[in-house]
């Protein structure tokens, strides 16, 4: 098993980890701060540029052409201050300086934005036989059409010049619930354990080792559970009022609207999850059985229910899992994996100065960052593969399509990414030499399709339930939200699942809250993914890399539906149940 802080010590006290290979380097970026900062002088200045063209965009389809290519030099230029500051906050979480960066950012983006503002209200006011005229100029059209049709999608919704300015100055303000969570996560909650400990010691063996890391960890939040709840209702209000100023049906509408979805999309989804939890209570019945447990608690949820086969997989064997496991999608695919483990893409692990989990942060014109706190463990391995599916997706996509068709959509992104951790688990069942070895892979993919199809889509319901609340005027608090989670575990988790009070509490650890209507993409994204699994190994990685070059050259549905993935129906999602619910018959049969 994984030693309680075999990744959690300084750089500087691990000897065995080479961190010139297993680090980022952001020199690509900028040389340093000083340099960062110039920049960043020099893009407040280049934005006068752009200013200078408000009021005369629409005059001629030449001064339009003109105007959006300087804003899209001017946007790949503040994308790259945006991740150089973010990066360098990640691994340095306790320094105040790059806070500071960031609000030096934050007032010069928050410019740039009210210029973007009036150019796009410009565009609004077009005729629409005049829009259609410069959607038939092909040299517009196909390097801008995407931008220009989600501009005119928006049309009902935007607001009068005066108004949409005042909107855009209060963007700064609207970003702060989700801010003081940040700060509150990352700099002020106080408990025993880091991040990577916390996740080793609820995976104990030992019940009351993950009992007493739960406790700690939860209570953490509690103790502050009326302020964390203020934040989110804060963030909840902020979204109604955003909708309801705008004139959309809800706040679920206007977020959903972004990525061209039908708000149907988002209730199909949950309707079909909370219509078929049957597989997941047989799933705990199990779990309770194998772990041979009295009842089955939160803490209860992580532990494998069979013993780990492969406990100490270091960076470079887990390197070698993943080259296997993608192997399918062939040797273009697997070029950018070389790429992105040698070429210094990935921040690999734990320390005290960087935050918890795991991501990925595209730069166009440069390679994807990818941040992981990489400890060995099998989950590891499945972490760095679905960082990789994103970093996979933006580098194809950008070497592939201009600016504005190479930013594939959350929705999306989460497609790409669970299709590599599907393959990943694809390979290690078929490979397994032994039923104890299929086992615990079947317990890791059924982990997979647990945690995001089944409990995404009970936080979808959750988001999506508080937003309605506020829109009826029903007042929201800590109890009222410690109520709901409750209820939603249970209809979710079955009668095998014992529900305590601290486990109320869960709702307030979940940062993607702040992200607005986000979590429900993790949903569909496995549920693509899935789909996407079983017929790249049956039918070849050709359509589907297809898929991964196309970027964001048209809606994610659209993208999906012309793959052979179609989200407006219920299929996609059942086929992953039905996956779900063969793999725990599978798994029963072995133990």
């Amino acid at each position: 098993m994984y030693k309680l802080g075999d990744d959690d010590k300084k750089k500087d006290e691990n000897p065995k980890i080479d961190y010139s290979k297993t680090s980022w380097k952001i020199q690509s970026l900028y040389k340093d701060d000083k340099q960062w900062e110039k920049e960043l002088n020099r893009f407040s200045k280049d934005t006068r540029e752009l200013k200078n063209y408000i009021g005369k965009v629409t005059k001629s389809q030449t001064h339009l052409g003109f105007a959006l290519n300087i804003k899209e030099k001017l946007d790949i230029k503040v994308s790259k201050l945006s991740a150089y500051v973010k990066l360098k906050r990640d691994t340095n979480k306790d320094s105040y300086k790059y806070l500071d960066m960031n609000e030096d950012l934050n007032k010069v983006y928050s410019d740039y934005m009210e210029i973007c503002s009036d150019l796009e209200l410009e565009i609004l006011k077009l005729s629409d036989r005049d829009y259609r005229k410069l959607m038939n100029n092909k040299k517009i059209s196909k390097k801008y059409g995407m931008y220009l049709s989600d501009i005119r999608r928006s049309k009902d919704y935007y607001l009068d010049g005066k108004s949409e300015d005042l909107l855009v100055k209060t963007s700064s303000i609207s970003n702060l619930p989700g801010e003081v969570y940040e700060l509150f996560a990352n700099m002020d909650k106080k408990t025993n354990l880091t991040p990577a400990q916390y996740a080793s010691e609820i995976e104990s063996e030992d019940r009351e080792n993950r009992k007493k890391a739960y406790q700690g960890e939860f209570l953490a939040y509690n103790d502050n559970i009326n302020t964390i709840a203020g934040l989110l209702v804060g963030q909840v209000k902020k979204n109604v009022f955003y909708s309801s100023q705008r004139g959309y049906k809800s706040s679920l509408d206007m977020y959903l609207q972004s990525d061209n979805i039908n708000t149907k999309t988002y209730d199909k989804l949950i309707k079909t999850v909370g219509n078929n939890t049957d597989s997941l209570h047989k799933y705990i019945a199990l779990r309770k059985k194998a772990l041979k447990l009295d009842k089955v608690f939160y803490y209860d949820m992580f532990v494998p229910i069979v013993e780990p086969v492969d406990s100490n997989i270091d960076y470079k064997k887990g390197q070698g899992i993943i080259y296997a496991a993608l192997a399918p999608l062939g040797k273009e695919y697997g070029d950018i994996l070389y790429k992105a483990f040698n070429e210094n893409w990935i921040d690999v692990y734990s320390n005290d100065k960087k935050v918890s989990g795991a991501y990925c942060l595209p730069v166009y014109g440069n390679h994807p960052y990818i941040l992981t706190n990489y400890n060995n463990s099998l989950k590891s391995v499945s972490t760095l593969a679905h960082e990789l599916g994103h970093a996979g997706y933006e580098y194809l996509s950008s070497k592939n399509q201009t600016y504005y068709n190479s930013n594939p959509t959350i929705f999306t992104h989460e497609v790409a990414s669970t299709t590599n951790e599907a393959l990943l688990y694809e390979m290690l069942i078929k490979n397994s030499t032994n039923k104890k070895e299929k086992a615990y892979y079947i317990t890791q993919y059924l982990d997979l399709i647990k945690d995001t199809v089944y409990t995404q889509t009970m936080y979808a319901e959750f988001e999506k339930t508080i937003h309605e609340m506020v829109e009826n005027d029903e007042n929201v608090n800590a109890l009222v939200l410690d109520d709901l989670w409750g209820k939603l575990l249970k209809k979710y988790y079955g009668d095998e699942y014992q529900l305590d009070q601290l486990a109320k509490v869960g709702w307030s650890r979940i940062p993607h809250f702040y992200n607005s209507f986000y979590v429900y993409k993790y949903a569909t994204g496995c549920s693509a993914g899935v789909s996407f699994a079983e017929d790249i190994l049956k039918n070849g990685p050709e359509n589907y890399i297809n898929f991964l070059k196309k970027g964001s050259s048209d809606y994610p549905i659209d993208l999906l539906k012309s793959s052979g993935v179609n989200l407006n129906s219920t299929k996609p999602t059942e086929n992953a149940i039905k996956k779900f619910d063969i793999l725990v018959e599978e798994l029963e049969k072995l133990l």
